[in-house]
């Protein structure tokens, strides 16, 4: 199964079938699964040959040049074409993204257990102080 959606491909993983979501730039691109960890490859689905003009049949021609020495380019920013660059996302499996979600919620109700028996301590002792 593969889906391509706003600049985002979801496929499954061909050994142990979880479902992972890439940045369509890393198509064709193949890295370990996060689930099973053998190597597994993002579908690529981009056209071949690049986009051509529709009213001439031909490749748009597009001036790359590096700039200068003493200019520099913006961090962030593609050396040779001075567009900004994507930051890939994680590529996390559905069964990876419920368990962070389960670890913190269990956190967030630990320190909320710990904030209660320190308010409790502190009811206690001003309890124990003004009847005393």
């Amino acid at each position: 199964m593969v889906d391509l959606d706003n600049g985002v491909i979801r496929f499954t993983c061909e050994h142990c079938e979880v479902s992972l979501t890439v940045d369509d730039f890393l198509a064709g691109v193949s890295a370990p699964c996060p689930s099973c960890g053998k190597p597994t490859k993002a579908p690529d689905h981009r056209p071949k040959g690049g986009s051509s003009d529709v009213f001439s049949g031909r490749k748009p021609q597009q001036q790359v040049g590096r700039p200068s020495v003493g200019q520099g380019v913006e961090q962030g920013r593609d050396w040779d074409t001075g567009r900004p660059r994507k930051q890939p996302r994680r590529v996390v499996s559905e069964v990876q993204g419920e368990r962070e979600e389960v670890a913190l919620v269990i956190r967030l109700l630990v320190v909320g257990m710990i904030v209660l028996a320190v308010v409790l301590a502190a009811g206690y002792y001003v309890y124990q102080a003004f009847n005393s």
